[in-house]
Parts: structure tokens; sequence; C-alpha cells
């Protein structure tokens, strides 16, 4: 009997397990988000070298880049996807990033700053009374008489504070250099005045030699959250995107077709 309610026990034990796990499982793949990251294989830059003279050495010039990389949510819920990291680099480590923009950038969900006010009020009181038996003959009656004081004193006393306090503010934008200034990445993060799903343009300038003409990029775009399994929770990549793009400089006719033959010739590979 023992022996039979011991395997009873087990068979339950092995049956819930699977029934968690395949409920567990079900749930995290029907919860996984699905994106899509677009951005045009070809891309023009500007000559922008006088308004920054002083950052160019002779036999160099300034280029600006300007890219919009579109991410559109195909399925899930926008808050599982925690950020979106986009990276742009030199392929051959020969354009070194001048600036960029956006740079990092926090946000508060409060419109202004927090007031605090606090109010503190006192009541002081204090009754005395003195009692006592005065007896007084009148006649054959013996009078009780009792005499009493009262003394009272009060005080109201009311402290206010009003203190005006930061509102705390989150990073929705991080941005940084990567390959020693070859390339550029961009973090971006959601939060109630804005969206990760959408247009983002993304501007970098980079220090070419004066000659330049076109060149190559790798441009990674990768949307990044927490995966729930069962009880817990581990960091994933939902999606992940790469794509060289080339560059040519405005105006440049030749420069662009060459750019565009490049990018027809990677579709077809």
């Amino acid at each position: 009997m023992l022996q039979r309610l011991i395997v009873y026990t087990t068979r339950v034990s092995v049956w819930i397990s699977c029934s968690m796990f395949m409920a567990g499982a079900g749930t995290t793949l029907a919860a996984n988000p699905s994106l899509a990251f677009d951005f045009s294989r070809t891309a023009e830059c500007r000559d922008v070298t006088s308004t920054a003279v002083e950052d160019v050495f002779p036999g160099e010039k300034i280029v600006e880049l300007r890219l919009r990389v579109s991410v559109h949510l195909l399925q899930g819920q926008p808050a599982d996807v925690e950020e979106v990291r986009i990276e742009i680099g030199d392929c051959d480590n020969r354009m070194r990033v001048h600036s960029f923009e956006p740079t990092t950038r926090l946000e508060s969900p409060y419109s202004r700053d927090i007031r605090w006010s606090k109010t503190t009020e006192r009541n002081k009181a204090l009754n005395t009374s003195l009692g006592g038996e005065l007896p007084a003959v009148l006649g054959e009656t013996v009078a009780h008489v009792t005499p009493s004081i009262d003394g009272g004193a009060g005080k109201r006393e009311v402290v206010s504070e009003t203190q005006y306090r930061i509102a705390p503010k989150q990073v929705v934008v991080a941005s940084g250099t990567i390959g020693q200034e070859h390339g550029v990445f961009f973090k971006l993060r959601s939060s109630p005045q804005t969206s990760l799903e959408g247009v983002h343009e993304l501007v970098v300038r980079f220090i070419v030699p004066e000659k330049w003409r076109a060149d190559t990029l790798r441009v990674c775009c990768q949307a990044n959250g927490q995966e729930k399994f069962l009880w817990m929770k581990q960091q994933t990549t939902w999606d992940h995107t790469c794509a060289p793009v080339a560059l040519y400089l405005a105006g440049d006719i030749k420069a662009r077709q060459a750019a565009e033959r490049f990018a027809a010739n990677g579709e077809r590979s």
C-alpha cells in the first residue's frame, strides 16, 4: 500500500511539473515581441566643414550623415521591449567621429519639480480644579459648601514648511562612441513622452580626408528585453539586424551611382 502511494505521489508531482512547464512555455512564446528594422542601404553625406573649422586639420573635412531608422513592432507588447540599440560603425576605421545626435538625454514623467508641504499643529491646555467642603450651620441644617478654582491656559502653534524637490529623471537616450571613435552607438528607451516604435533620425559627423567621396558603414539594430520563463526573468534579444550602408558625397553623381551599385549587389547576394 505504501509503495503504491509513493508511486501515485511521484506521478502527480511529475504531471504538475510538466503542466507548469508547458503553461509557462506557452505563455512565454505568446508574449514574445517581434520587431522589424528598416533603413536605407545608401546615404548622402553633406560637407559641413565650415561649421566647425577649428576642429579640422589641414587636408581634412567634416561630412554629416543623417540616417533614418524605422522600428516596427510586429507582435507582442511594447512594454516588453526595454531598449533599442543602434550601432553605426566604419568598416575600415578610416572615418573618425566628430560629433553625433541625439546625445544622452534624461526625461522626467513629471511636468515640473515636485512641491512638498508639511504642516504641524500643536495644542497645549491646562485645567485645574480645587475642591473642598465647608460646613455651615443654618438652623438645624448643615450646609456643605464646595468652593472650586478653575484655571485654564491654552496655546496653539502652527508650523508650515514647503520644499521644492527636483523631479526624478530617467535615461531615454544614451549615446557614445565605439571602436576607438570610429563608430557610434545609440540606446533608445521608451518613456511617457516618447515611443520606441516609429522613425528615429540619427546624425553622425565624421572627419574624413579632404578628397573623400564615398565609403561604407555597417549599421546594426537590436531590440532587448526580459523574457519571462515560469517565475524567472532573463535578459534576451528579441530581434537583430545588421547591414552595410554605402555613403556618397552630396553632389557627386559618380559616387552616388557607385553606392547604388554596391547596395544592389549586396541585396542580390
